[in-house]
């Protein structure tokens, strides 16, 4: 399972803000995700020191392959090019997408 969209446009420090994720597969069609009952997103930094990983909703109800979720405070305290994961799973199967790229910018502090 692909993820449509890259992460752009974050900043060191963000969170709180909600972010979607499209699920679709090789062809470019969006997935049905909804009978999937546990759905996370896991992230590790560009240097793969820090990894953390955060609960996922369905936007509406899952058939449009859209998922919801959003950082915490310090999940995000370095710039670069994170890597994420979503892992969907259900009573006898468990899928994980493709990784997809999270571009994380510096923050000018003054």
């Amino acid at each position: 399972m692909a993820i449509a969209n890259k992460l752009e446009n974050i900043s060191v420090g963000d969170f709180g803000i909600t972010y979607t994720l499209t699920l679709k597969d090789s062809t470019g069609t969006v997935q049905d995700i909804s009978s999937y009952t546990t759905r996370k997103v896991h992230f590790t930094s560009e240097n793969k020191i820090k990894t953390f990983t955060r609960t996922a909703t369905f936007t509406t109800d899952g058939t449009n392959g859209k998922l919801d979720f959003n950082f915490a405070d310090g999940n995000l305290d370095q710039a670069g090019v994170w890597k994420g994961q979503v892992e969907l799973s259900k009573s006898g199967a468990k899928v994980n997408s493709v990784e997809f790229d999270v571009v994380v910018g510096s923050r000018i502090t003054p």
